[in-house]
């Protein structure tokens, strides 16, 4: 956003968040306002708040360089998220950027369903499809005697995980690890160990990816949302082997796209492995953690 030529005043900032409100509207941004004050507030070293305080207050010349490069990167749609490089988890701030998927709020049920099965004694969760190692961070601050080993299949997503436990002070009791699925753990002595086995797992229908806004289709990584042809491909991988590494009483835990229940509910019942599962809504009512025993 510049000012027009020969303009030597500064700004103001009621004027500044109408200018890049009405700006994103055009570009299709459907959360316009709040972007344009999140935007102009980290440029400005201010809240939200503060804005609405002072609209008059003057944005100088400097700041509306700064502004304009963070305008036309969300203009562009990139998620705001990678723009002002972190997203709230939980109480926690977690790093994000290109090449790793954001947090959803779907995923903070997925964590709370399974601190709600964790003990507060010592005991090993396993977090599999780490991403920005969001759900390990989560279970290991919420429960100081919990060891976490969290694998993760892109190397880019995994410096990611890794930033994150190591800035969060959590770098001692959280593993990463590289690698697909169970596999990295050959050798750890993780068989039958493990109170939890968690994850969020990519659950896309492959065929429906086009349809999916530009801020995810284009800018997030397609591997952490492409579960193949119906979405089950990975969460069928990880029902096959969770059971070798869970303890007997143990839990099973995943995020699930919102139309998976039925056909999970079959196969569950047909595996003597399991206990009957349960499935825990999200907000807008869909089905969307499965909560499984291991036997």
């Amino acid at each position: 956003m510049s000012l027009p030529a020969g303009q030597r005043t500064a700004a103001r900032v009621g004027a500044v968040l109408r200018e890049a409100t009405r700006r994103f509207r055009e570009a299709g941004i459907a959360t316009a306002r709040q972007d344009a004050e999140l935007l102009l507030a980290r440029t400005l070293g201010a809240t939200r708040l503060a804005l609405h305080l002072a609209p008059e207050r003057p944005v100088e010349p400097e700041a509306l360089v700064r502004l304009e490069t963070l305008l036309a990167r969300r203009a562009g749609h990139e998620p705001l998220q990678y723009i002002l490089g972190a997203d709230e988890f939980l109480g926690l701030r977690i790093a994000v950027g290109p090449g790793v998927f954001i947090p959803r709020p779907e995923t903070e049920l997925l964590v709370e369903r399974a601190l709600a099965r964790c003990p507060d004694t010592p005991a090993v969760a396993l977090d599999l499809c780490a991403g920005s190692g969001v759900v390990a961070c989560a279970l290991a601050a919420r429960r100081p005697d919990l060891t976490v080993w969290t694998v993760e299949l892109s190397p880019e997503a995994a410096g990611w995980a890794r930033a994150n436990t190591s800035r969060l002070g959590l770098a001692d009791r959280v593993t990463v690890l590289d690698g697909d699925l169970f596999a990295p753990l050959a050798g750890l002595e993780l068989t039958g160990r493990c109170e939890l086995v968690v994850a969020n797992p990519p659950y896309l229908a492959g065929p429906t990816l086009p349809e999916l806004p530009d801020e995810v289709r284009v800018w997030e990584p397609a591997l952490a949302l492409d579960g193949g042809l119906d979405g089950l491909a990975v969460i069928g991988r990880i029902l096959a082997e969770a059971p070798g590494f869970a303890r007997p009483g143990g839990r099973l835990l995943l995020e699930i796209g919102r139309d998976h229940a039925g056909p999970l509910r079959a196969r569950l019942a047909a595996d003597p492995r399991y206990g009957p599962p349960a499935f825990h809504r999200d907000l807008l009512g869909y089905e969307r953690v499965l909560e499984v025993e291991v036997r």
